[in-house]
């Protein structure tokens, strides 16, 4: 049996929330390189989009990395699945005829949109792609986008 209870915050997430307890920041936390993350070539079409969307603005929180690749392309790929799945609801709508009986029932493509917007949301949280994820952050702003700029400030 897992742990009980939420899952733990990272310390970067702890710090930004405010935490000031010494006994609950973890100084020895391994952190991850300081590399951006790439678009693995599997990448479905509309989910390499998403990833063109969201990698700057990660870029630009600071919490896009290497490491968290594979991860990122899991929300990428969900949002896609939302996607296709929410299209095809749209052409067809919430009701579809059965091809043998003629009865009304219920489109299954309405539970395939529901399951990936369920995954999509809980990815969503993962990176801090909510309001309701990024209101207890707090983050320093800064206004330069180019490393060296970084460094020289």
């Amino acid at each position: 049996m897992g742990r009980r209870g939420p899952a733990p915050h990272p310390t970067n997430l702890r710090l930004l929330r405010g935490e000031t307890a010494p006994s609950r920041i973890n100084r020895n936390e391994p952190r991850p390189r300081d590399i951006p993350p790439r678009a693995p070539r599997w990448l479905s079409e509309f989910a390499r989009e998403e990833w063109d969307r969201v990698i700057p603005e990660l870029e630009h929180m600071g919490t896009a990395r290497a490491c968290d690749e594979t991860s990122l392309a899991a929300y990428c790929e969900s949002v896609a699945r939302f996607r296709v799945a929410s299209d095809l609801v749209s052409q067809t709508g919430l009701m579809i005829r059965d091809r043998q009986t003629g009865d009304w029932r219920k489109n299954p493509a309405v539970a395939q949109a529901r399951d990936a917007s369920f995954e999509l949301r809980t990815w969503a949280r993962e990176f801090g792609f909510t309001p309701s994820a990024r209101q207890p952050l707090r983050v320093e702003h800064s206004y330069t986008s180019a490393p060296a700029e970084r460094l020289l400030s």
